[in-house]
């Protein structure tokens, strides 16, 4: 099969990989106008172009469109993205379909750390929000890696090592609410169910700087990644330098899920599907980057778009919504593993 090289990062793709890459390229741009122009204010397509991009100051749709669709569409496209990139490097790291930010206890780690910020007050700032997410995230990592390690991370130790440290982190998040203001709790609250209502350009700006950073860094090792998953072995004889590459790519794992976790609150199973609808449109037999941001972000504005179609007495916040779909991926993806079918 014929292989493209994209840029100067050396990043290679074949070509189905690249044809269904530009193809969910262009369901997201179509989603995004979508989510941009429909809604109850009447604002033609191009006046909400032009409002999403700041043209149309000062006109109808400035508001609307400009300070709290735009956002919002945005927001959710790129904590997808940051999301699905998570989950993918995550699974290949651990080459395990189980392994996830939000279903090894990374994102409860992450969530602890940002009301851990709401209950220090320093929440005036979302940097402050993102950086206690970060080393809640960053200390959660640590034990669960100290509790999976034997001569190496053993995949089984790392799911349940993870899931027990979820479940310890989330229960002294409920202990903090308990001793919070009432109003104070009553915000935590609030961002612990996962939303991307009400963001603003500061949110994007955030989720676009975590990318803007991170995202060069996974590229890099994006060839270390996929070598890897062929055996430390074979990696070491190719000449990659198995331990650092291992480690820089946890901790941008780990990053980019605190990094969303700290901008919307902990949503779940976009990095649990997002990398494995990927893998299953491209039929890679590695792992896919680029693809499994492209996933991520297309599933979660397409669910946030979906809550806001429901009737009013059924509109759920994104982190509901997406959990309520993802469930049932979750038990089918256990009821393949014991028939025996790949996961």
């Amino acid at each position: 099969m014929r292989i493209l090289r994209i840029g100067p990062l050396g990043i290679t793709t074949h070509r189905r990989t690249f044809a269904v890459g530009l193809v969910m390229l262009a369901t997201l741009a179509a989603l995004l106008v979508f989510a941009l122009a429909w809604g109850k204010a009447d604002v033609t397509v191009l006046d909400s172009l032009k409002a999403a991009v700041g043209i149309s100051v000062g006109s109808p749709g400035d508001f609307v469109v400009g300070q709290v669709r735009a956002p919002r569409a945005f927001t959710a496209i790129l904590v997808g993205a940051t999301l699905g990139l998570a989950g993918a490097i995550l699974q290949s790291l651990t080459r395990n379909p189980l392994a996830s930010p939000d279903f090894i206890g990374i994102t409860a780690g992450a969530s602890t750390g940002g009301v851990v910020t709401l209950w220090l007050g320093l929440s005036t700032s979302l940097w402050f929000t993102a950086a206690g997410a970060a080393i809640g995230a960053l200390v959660t990592s640590a034990l669960i890696l100290a509790l999976s390690w034997r001569r190496g991370i053993v995949p089984l130790r790392l799911i349940l090592a993870g899931i027990g440290v979820g479940f310890v982190a989330q229960s002294f998040t409920q202990y903090l609410l308990t001793r919070m203001d009432v109003h104070d709790a009553g915000t935590a609250l609030g961002w612990l169910v996962g939303s991307v209502t009400g963001r603003t350009w500061t949110h994007v700006t955030v989720a676009a700087v975590i990318l803007a950073v991170i995202v060069p860094i996974v590229l890099w090792h994006g060839r270390a990644l996929r070598t890897m998953e062929m055996g430390d072995d074979t990696a070491k004889a190719l000449g990659i330098s198995v331990g650092s590459s291992r480690i820089v790519l946890a901790l941008c794992s780990v990053l980019l899920a605190a990094g969303a976790t700290a901008i919307t609150g902990p949503i779940g199973f976009i990095a649990l599907v997002a990398p494995a609808l990927a893998l299953r449109l491209t039929r890679n037999a590695g792992v896919t980057l680029i693809p499994s941001a492209l996933m991520g972000a297309l599933l979660l504005l397409a669910a946030d778009q979906l809550s806001q179609l429901m009737p009013a007495t059924l509109q759920f916040p994104v982190g509901i919504f997406t959990a309520a779909i993802g469930a049932p991926y979750l038990l089918w993806l256990v009821w393949r593993a014991s028939r025996g079918g790949p996961s």
